[in-house]
């Protein structure tokens, strides 16, 4: 399982604000929302305790079912396991979205994009970001 969420489509491309004036491009640093923000930690802690249990669970009943049964449940703690990343990595995106949205309009910055995928130039306002997701 991976250890980080993974932020899918965070603004996948760029993040157009409606109602904004001005030039201004903005860039936010997927990476540090993940390594930094709080709904992201708090997130990831919940998936890696759930992994955990799963894990646990497997162990306790290693020698009291039968391998096919063993594996079944294996299988079924992977898909839920799953379905809860998912969920979760929803969730994220839309908190970032929102205050991704947030902060462009309060700044007049008509477009972010992922830092990532601009390396150079525009306005970087990752930490406004951060500072609303607390």
């Amino acid at each position: 399982m991976t250890r980080r969420l993974a932020l899918a489509a965070l603004l996948a491309a760029a993040v157009a604000v409606s109602g904004c004036s001005g030039p201004a491009i903005g860039v936010v640093d997927s990476r540090r929302i993940l390594n930094e923000s709080l709904p992201a930690l708090t997130y990831q802690r919940q998936l890696d305790d759930r992994e955990r249990a799963m894990a646990t669970d497997l162990r306790l009943l290693a020698g009291r079912l039968s391998q096919a049964d063993l594996d079944a449940r294996r299988q079924n703690h992977l898909r839920e396991l799953q379905e809860l990343k998912q969920e979760l990595e929803s969730r994220l995106n839309e908190q970032v979205r929102k205050a991704v949205e947030e902060v462009a309009q309060a700044r007049r910055i008509r477009v972010v994009l992922v830092k990532e995928a601009a390396p150079i130039g525009g306005i970087d306002v990752t930490q406004d970001v951060l500072d609303h997701l607390r």
